[in-house]
């Protein structure tokens, strides 16, 4: 009897996946005849690729932020004509009723405004051409779509240290955003990664073993990024980690082209589709009744998924902000060693537990686990009036990269292998837009809140994880609900 329908074209049925191996068939992606160079140990190059892109990626995307924030800090105590130790590149004033704390403020609003500008240049066409390059990697392979992410991203920083460099007034900055947009941004390089890992592991645990490697290998990148920025910005110029991440991405570009082997070849693609066949097919999971009833499964993975992403991925602008204004008052190193340490407890406790939490956890607990973590965190990062508060929070955070691994798994698992790229296009897409909407959104709440509450912004995004933990609940209870239906009906 057929329990749960997969696509039309599905030769067998699709079955749930809350529990790894043991409530799975799913598709596999590697057999006993995969190419030789994908059984090699060349396959596992694309975490190392990944970690020196995101390295580049976030070690520019730190100093253009503080960039911004020191550069206001500058202009506004000038107007004002009130000197400041040339020699910080952090501002902070910590007497409320001196006028230098009002231009403090007004500095740190206009930082924060510039970040929304920056976050609608790069976003807006990053929205459009992340899920047309993300679709179409199913049809032109994996390679295509890195090279595309990285050669965007470096054209960015190679605009971005001319203008630093010759001091040109910061709206060009925007410019170079609007460039690495079209190429669609971080995501599209992450999502072709992911795809990648689900290219070659089969569904179920080792499906979720193979995001785990790439959100660690993400992790460890971000970990050096953030020291690594705050170290060169604190001891030579802003330009300097820029100019290295260019080096960085020129070599991770020859290291894709030249050992990294290709996951998804010419005879598995889908070719001679149109450009609304191959966007349509990121959408049909969600709203083709083709999937049957996995269909309302990945809706719900995808919502819980943004609403998460949204608290995550747009506190990274403002947080830095953050924590260089009063009452922390902290330096460019100490954010880079703060973040450090933060992305350190995350791949400890974060990535490495899922194996743990899998022996007696079903997978969308596990995701649940990681929701209340990044809501923990920024309820604390909210009330936190001293820096060993903020340790505090670092530390809360440790399980939040749980929610990302375990629903990114469960999606691919549902899903063919000739669709892992749009599977991946369909959550990047959605990442993009939240990262937007999130950049843009804390950014201008916190430009409107820092007058009378500096850490509201971070309540607003603890919010957006308790949806995302709402959602996360239905579906577990709806998920084991059809699980005990079906097997009442096999009885």
């Amino acid at each position: 009897m057929k329990t749960i329908s997969g696509t039309e074209n599905s030769k067998r049925p699709l079955k749930t996946v809350i529990n790894g191996d043991d409530s799975i068939s799913g598709y596999g992606t590697i057999s006993g005849g995969a190419p030789a160079e994908l059984t090699s140990w060349r396959r596992y190059l694309i975490g190392p690729l990944l970690s020196v892109y995101m390295f580049g990626y976030m070690m520019s995307y730190y100093t253009i932020t503080e960039y911004t924030n020191k550069t206001w800090h500058d202009i506004k105590f000038k107007e004002a004509n009130i000197s400041v130790n040339s020699s910080s590149l952090s501002v902070c004033v910590a007497n409320k009723s001196s006028p230098e704390f009002k231009v403090e403020s007004e500095a740190t609003s206009m930082a924060a405004q510039y970040m929304v500008y920056y976050s609608l240049s790069q976003g807006i066409p990053a929205v459009v051409s992340n899920l047309i390059l993300g679709s179409y990697t199913d049809a032109l392979g994996r390679k295509f779509l890195l090279g595309v992410g990285i050669s965007g991203t470096t054209l960015r920083l190679i605009f971005s240290v001319i203008i630093i460099y010759f001091k040109f007034d910061m709206l060009y900055f925007i410019g170079a955003c609007f460039i690495e947009g079209c190429t669609g941004q971080y995501a599209t390089f992450l999502q072709v990664c992911l795809a990648y890992a689900g290219d070659i592991t089969k569904p179920g645990k080792q499906r979720t073993n193979g995001m785990a490697y790439i959100m660690f290998m993400l992790g460890s990148s971000l970990t050096l990024a953030s020291f690594a920025a705050g170290y060169l910005i604190q001891n030579y110029n802003f330009y300097v980690p820029l100019a290295a991440a260019v080096v960085l991405l020129t070599i991770a570009f020859f290291m894709m082209l030249v050992l990294l082997p290709e996951s998804f070849p010419p005879e598995k693609r889908k070719t001679g589709k149109s450009l609304r066949e191959v966007v349509g097919h990121s959408f049909s999971f969600f709203i083709s009744k083709d999937y049957g009833s996995n269909r309302w499964k990945y809706q719900f993975l995808l919502l819980a998924h943004g609403f998460c992403e949204f608290s995550f991925l747009g506190r990274i602008g403002t947080e830095t902000i953050y924590q260089m204004s009063t009452p922390f008052c902290w330096s460019a190193e100490k954010v880079g060693l703060y973040g450090a340490a933060r992305t350190v407890g995350m791949m400890v406790f974060g990535v490495w537990s899922v194996k743990f939490f899998q022996l007696f956890l079903p997978d969308v607990s596990i995701a649940m686990i990681g929701v209340l973590s990044y809501a923990g965190c920024f309820t604390i990062t909210a009330l936190a009036n001293n820096s060993a508060m903020l340790y505090l929070a670092a530390a809360v955070s440790s399980f939040g990269p749980l929610e990302s691994i375990v629903i990114r798994s469960v999606a691919s698992s549902l899903s063919e292998p000739s669709k892992q790229g749009a599977i991946f296009a369909a959550f990047a897409s959605v990442e993009i837009i939240v990262n937007l909407l999130s950049n843009v959104g804390t950014s201008a709440i916190y430009s409107v809140s820092v007058k009378f509450m500096r850490g509201f912004v971070f309540l607003v995004l603890s919010s957006f994880d308790g949806i995302a933990f709402v959602l996360l609940i239905i579906l577990l209870i709806r998920w084991k609900r059809e699980e005990r239906k079906i097997t009442m009906v096999k009885i």
